[in-house]
């Protein structure tokens, strides 16, 4: 359909133009991450999921102190081996002893209430679960809920550690510890600098990955058109050289983030001997002994490990804000016409009297090509109105007006003499039926896609009704397991003339208004379009109908044939009359398909 392949090009551009964006204007991304504040990644959990969060972030933070406790006990272990009196040892050892005991009994606890909460969490509504608009939502979404999950309470938990080490440092021997610390800028800045980096590759490998994605989506859907022209190995080939870029991109930010986690480690080892050479130094002058030396030493080389490890989640980090700006595009992102809106206006009756006055339409992606150009079309209540013409003269864009995918660049479209623009939407869109030449089929059951067709419940008697007034209801009964057969996904499972007829069955569940027909026969045989269009003659009878449609036999019989040429109604009028002109459009579209046949 037009419809469909002007809406998929759209799409296309808009796709290819943002990831332009975001691989070439680097500003713009940093703006992104700038409207994205950390507490809005928040905003999609419940309140149970922030209970879980209020425990998972206590229990990280105990998690994160049992490591300095041990150094601290460490160093009281130390002192006792030491006692003066050694007849003392074994009792004083084993009062110590005990602590590690106690020690190891708290941090089981500490490090099972992030696992009890990880348990509870897949049955509360996560932040992946909300995100379904394509791989690339369910990509970043999977990404942010790591980070608010195990990458955020790993942070958490390497804050509690570094503090609780210094406390434990300074209470142990401040002169050591701010010796020690003299080093410290050394191991920060290796992270900063680390982070830096991997903060420029993490945004273009996610653009580069949702172009291999992109691919893989367009050949798992179309699987049938790939096998039948043995592109399989074709669309491989692309699908590799799209994800040559990301896999060097993750070979150099392996590298970074290697070299910065090795040059952690040298500089924990410098960060020894020099803690070691000045304890010495403080124990040779009387003022530290060997236990404290021990007890600043493990205490800061925890808290080393701390930083080290903070700064190794530098990427899960930038890749998750990366993410979150790109959900909160999405999820901020205010359209023009919002069908999720409950403003606008409502007919107490709807008679289906359709007026297009003037009007002029380009397509927004394709603004240098006028569509439409000051046209003037009225659709009679009741009555059926074929739109013929060329393909790309623009008949699927007047059901696409019609059903307010698009609004008009100037004039109006009225219903019942009110504009379209100040109707509520989602009730406007209730009084229409719109069958197209691929109807989507849901992979359910057929009585599931018939039923899709009406707001609440419908009955098993609504459902056999409208099955037997579009032709369905004979070949469904013929099934093995009747209306309860699965379609299968798209429904492949059905022949066209099938997925027609429940498409058309769902269409008079709806009982519409207005009814839109946009090809509905055009890729049947002869004998199920025969079929099909029984059913539609049927359904059409005292209802405003718009039908798209080349074959003669669907629109000789409409009340008005309009023929839309250069982005206006070159003529209208009905079978008989217009082809009584010589040389008249229509006259010519009928000569070319008799020619044609």
């Amino acid at each position: 359909m037009e419809t469909e392949m002007e809406a998929a090009e759209d799409q296309n551009k808009n796709n290819k133009n943002e990831n332009e964006n975001n691989n070439n204007n680097k500003k713009g991304v940093a703006a992104d991450e700038q409207r994205v504040p950390f507490y809005k990644l928040f905003e999609f959990a419940d309140r149970l999921d922030l209970v879980l969060m209020v425990v998972g972030t206590i229990s990280a933070i105990g998690n994160g102190l049992a490591q300095p406790i041990m150094s601290l006990i460490f160093g009281q272990m130390i002192n006792s081996f030491g006692a003066s009196d050694p007849s003392h040892v074994v009792q004083e050892v084993s009062k110590i002893a005990i602590k590690f005991v106690y020690l190891g009994i708290y941090a089981c606890i500490v490090a099972f209430l992030p696992l009890l909460k990880e348990k509870v969490c897949k049955s509360a509504k996560s932040m992946q679960n909300r995100g379904a608009i394509g791989a690339r939502l369910s990509t970043d979404a999977s990404t942010v809920k790591n980070l608010v999950g195990d990458t955020l309470a790993l942070i958490v938990q390497n804050i509690s550690t570094i503090t609780a080490g210094l406390i434990i440092a300074f209470t142990a021997n401040w002169k050591l510890t701010l010796a020690i610390l003299a080093v410290v800028p050394l191991m920060l800045a290796q992270g900063f600098i680390q982070a830096k980096f991997l903060k420029g590759f993490s945004g273009d490998a996610k653009v580069m990955y949702e172009e291999a994605s992109q691919v893989a989506n367009d050949a798992v859907r179309s699987i049938r058109t790939v096998a039948s022209f043995c592109s399989e190995k074709k669309v491989m080939d692309l699908y590799q050289q799209k994800c040559k870029g990301p896999m060097e991109q993750g070979v150099r930010i392996g590298l970074v983030s290697g070299s910065g986690f090795g040059f952690s480690f040298l500089a924990i080892y410098l960060t020894n001997a020099f803690c070691f050479y000045i304890g010495a130094l403080l124990v040779k002058r009387g003022q530290a002994t060997f236990g404290e030396v021990l007890k600043v030493f493990f205490a800061l080389t925890i808290s080393a490990l701390g930083v080290s490890q903070t700064s190794a989640l530098a990427p899960d980090t930038n890749k998750a804000k990366d993410s979150a700006a790109s959900i909160f595009e999405i999820l901020d992102r205010r359209p023009r016409i919002d069908s999720s809106s409950d403003s606008g206006s409502t007919l107490a009756t709807v008679t289906g009297n359709i007026e297009l006055e003037h009007v002029s339409f380009k397509y927004p992606t394709r603004p240098d090509i006028q569509i439409f150009r000051d046209m003037c079309l009225s659709i009679p209540s009741g009555k059926t109105v074929a739109l013929v013409g060329e393909s790309g003269s623009g008949k699927s864009t007047v059901i696409s007006l019609i059903q307010r995918f698009y609004d008009p660049d100037s004039g109006r479209l009225t219903l019942d003499g009110m504009d379209l623009k100040r109707m509520k939407l989602s009730w406007l869109r209730q009084q229409m039926g719109l069958v197209s030449q691929e109807p989507i089929l849901f992979n359910e059951t057929i009585r599931e896609n018939i039923a899709y067709g009406k707001e609440g419940h419908a009955t098993e008697e609504e459902i056999t009704a409208a099955a037997k007034a579009s032709n369905a209801h004979n070949f469904i009964s013929s099934l093995p397991q009747g209306y309860d057969t699965s379609v299968g996904e798209r429904g492949v499972q059905l022949s066209g003339g099938q997925k027609q007829r429940i498409a058309i069955a769902r269409a008079i569940l709806k009982d519409p208004k207005i009814l839109l027909l946009d090809e509905a026969t055009s890729a049947l045989d002869a004998e199920s379009e025969r079929v099909v269009q029984e059913a539609l003659d049927r359904v059409m009878v005292n209802r405003t109908t718009v039908v798209v449609a080349h074959r003669l036999s669907t629109i000789k019989n409409a009340d008005i044939i309009a023929v839309v040429k250069n982005g206006v109604i070159a003529e209208k009028g009905r079978h008989d009359a217009l082809m009584k002109i010589t040389d008249g459009a229509y006259a010519s579209l009928v000569a070319l398909h008799m020619s044609a046949t």
